[in-house]
C-alpha cells in the first residue's frame, strides 16, 4: 500500500503496466473544502505506463467518504464519492506558462526524477461534490411553519396550506385585479340601469 501520490520514473518499467494501492490523508490532497467536514482516507489504485523515456501515462480511480448538510432539511449525513482520470507526464520541455495552461488538457510536465498527481486526484475528488447535497431523493425537508424535519415526524402544524394560500392570493398581482373589474362591472350595470329608469320616465312624461 503507498501512502503518497509521488511516484518515481526510475520505479517504472517501459512498456509495462505498473499498478499501486494507494491510501492517502485527505490533508495532504490540501482537501478543505467549504461545507464538508469529516472526509475520510483517499482510498484507490494507479495504473502507470511508462513509453519511452520521458513520457508516463497515469489512470487513477479514486474514492472516499465526506460528510455534508443536505439542501433540504440542514441535517448531516455521509456519502461516498468517486473519481477516474487520465493524465500524460512528459519530461519537463516547455515554460512554466505551458505547464499551466496544459493542466486542463491531461498533459503534465515533470523535472527532474518524479511527478506527483495529488492536484489532479484532488481535482477529480472536488468535482464529484454535489452543488445541492441531498440526504436522500426523498427528503422532506424542513416544515416551513414550525421548522419540524419531516423525516422524524408529522408536522403539529394545522391549516398552513391554507394559510400560504391566502397570503399568495393577497401578495399576488393580480389579487385586486378581479375586485376592480367586478365593481366596474356592477358601476356600468348601474349606469345602464339608472339610464333605463330615465328613459321610462320621459317617455311616459
Amino acid at each position: 500500500m503507498k501512502d503518497t501520490l509521488i511516484f518515481d520514473v526510475r520505479n517504472i518499467k517501459d512498456w509495462d503496466f505498473n499498478e499501486y494501492e494507494v491510501e492517502i490523508s485527505p490533508s495532504q490532497l490540501e482537501f478543505e473544502i467549504e461545507d464538508v467536514e469529516n472526509i475520510d482516507q483517499v482510498r484507490g489504485s494507479v495504473h502507470l505506463l511508462r513509453h519511452g523515456d520521458n513520457d508516463v501515462y497515469v489512470k487513477a480511480d479514486v474514492s472516499t467518504e465526506i460528510e455534508m448538510q443536505c439542501g433540504k432539511c440542514l441535517e448531516m449525513f455521509r456519502s461516498g464519492i468517486a473519481a477516474t482520470f487520465e493524465v500524460q507526464f512528459t519530461s519537463d520541455s516547455g515554460t512554466e506558462k505551458e505547464q499551466t495552461e496544459d493542466i486542463d488538457e491531461g498533459e503534465r510536465y515533470f523535472d527532474g526524477e518524479t511527478f506527483d498527481i495529488s492536484e489532479d486526484t484532488r481535482r477529480a475528488l472536488v468535482i464529484q461534490i454535489p452543488v445541492w447535497p441531498l440526504c436522500s431523493q426523498t427528503c422532506e425537508g424542513l416544515c416551513q411553519n414550525c421548522g419540524t424535519n419531516l423525516n422524524d415526524e408529522i408536522c403539529s402544524c394545522e391549516g398552513t396550506e391554507d394559510v400560504e394560500d391566502n397570503v399568495s392570493d393577497v401578495s399576488s398581482p393580480f389579487a385586486d385585479l378581479s375586485q376592480m373589474i367586478e365593481a366596474a362591472k356592477l358601476e356600468n350595470q348601474n349606469k345602464t340601469n339608472n339610464s333605463k329608469e330615465r328613459f321610462r320616465k320621459n317617455g311616459s312624461s
